[in-house]
């Protein structure tokens, strides 16, 4: 007899059992006795305890939020790459227009706190592992015309930006494959990234003009490691021969803190959309830039809000770090005096028109080409 039939069993003999005489008593627990087969004590206890026993309630506050809702809650996550809470809070917004629900799913989704995302969130929550290849080799002679002086970071205009290379190797850095350039701005966070052949100044600097002609600011200063794609002749003639002149800093060998802010987008921007497998076909490298150029761009700029680290003190053996509110590139480029106003209405206009579903479908179909490439090529090696 399985639990529930029991209890309904052992509630309909305690009510008889209650009104029974002392014969009939005996009876009801030697029935009870064979059927339940328990010891006559526990018979008795169960059939006067059934008489006072109250039904389960739920403690705590009554629930919010149903499985439909946190359902769609995962769902939109997912769509959203995945953001901590706190950006995703801010991002809600933005992205909720253009998502396909119902209009009381939309108001439940938006009135969740930060708290309340981390808890129903925790059991989808990914792990990354993280894989550490370095291409980066410096030249000893143009190191010394460079100043060893990495970027202030307490710098409050637009322009100022940290630069790096991520390779995509696989597991091994021999022969040729794709390398993406990514170019970070300290202040605002806007990100543009593109991909070359090969490791070559002439690809980097190709890259760079590229990633200038679709900046919403000028270039100021450019913050790089010491890797030789950027420590060279022509790369410090494309940034010195210009009407404005653009100052390249190097930071500190093998002290990557010194590109924090570009070293950080390497993952979010480019691991996280490309991954670690080896990119070794040239096909690939318009693909890529494509989806660099436009869709990634506008996804990243617009609709994701970062945070900014204010300060950080020290207690006793820790740190206590305080952050700024997250807000996308695109409002912080919006409050800095040093953009153009024509400039900030066509930014205005644009984020209007986008829909950061549809960049997420386009993004997904063009990744399908990448994957077909890469297979084919799996396929001839075969």
């Amino acid at each position: 007899m399985e639990g529930s039939s029991k209890w309904d069993y052992v509630r309909v003999m305690s009510e008889r059992y209650q009104s029974a005489c002392r014969k009939e008593k005996r009876l009801i627990l030697d029935e009870l006795e064979k059927n339940l087969k328990v010891h006559r004590k526990s018979a008795i206890r169960s059939l006067n305890s059934s008489k006072t026993k109250k039904p389960k309630e739920s403690r705590g506050r009554r629930r919010i939020y149903n499985d439909f809702v946190i359902q769609h809650l995962k769902r939109l996550w997912l769509d959203m790459g995945q953001l901590c809470s706190r950006r995703m809070k801010k991002a809600m917004p933005r992205w909720i227009v253009h998502y396909d629900v119902p209009e009381v799913t939309k108001l439940l989704l938006l009135q969740m706190s930060k708290t309340t995302i981390d808890v129903y969130l925790r059991p989808y929550k990914a792990q990354y592992r993280r894989h550490w290849n370095s291409g980066t080799r410096a030249d000893k002679y143009i190191k010394t015309m460079i100043p060893l002086k990495p970027l202030d970071y307490n710098v409050r205009s637009v322009g100022h930006v940290e630069a790096d290379t991520v390779h995509h190797c696989g597991g091994s850095l021999s022969g040729a494959y794709a390398i993406t350039l990514t170019v970070t701005d300290v202040l605002s966070g806007w990100t543009e990234c593109r991909a070359m052949w090969g490791k070559s100044s002439f690809g980097v600097t190709t890259c760079m003009i590229d990633i200038e002609q679709n900046l919403p600011f000028k270039l100021h200063t450019i913050c790089t490691d010491n890797g030789n794609e950027f420590l060279n002749h022509q790369f410090l003639r494309y940034l010195q021969d210009r009407e404005e002149k653009v100052s390249l800093k190097r930071g500190r060998p093998y002290r990557k803190n010194d590109q924090c802010y570009v070293e950080q987008k390497n993952f979010t921007h480019v691991r996280e959309l490309f991954g670690w497998d080896r990119l070794d076909k040239k096909e690939l490298i318009e693909v890529m830039s494509d989806i660099y150029r436009n869709e990634w761009a506008l996804l990243q700029n617009l609709f994701y809000p970062q945070m900014k680290l204010e300060y950080k003190t020290r207690v006793g053996a820790k740190y206590k770090r305080k952050y700024s509110e997250p807000q996308t590139p695109l409002e912080r480029v919006l409050a800095s005096p040093d953009v153009s106003p024509d400039c900030k209405e066509k930014l205005r206009q644009l984020e209007q028109t986008l829909n950061p579903f549809e960049l997420k479908k386009t993004i997904e179909t063009k990744l399908k080409i990448i994957n077909k490439l890469l297979q084919k090529t799996e396929g001839e090696a075969i």
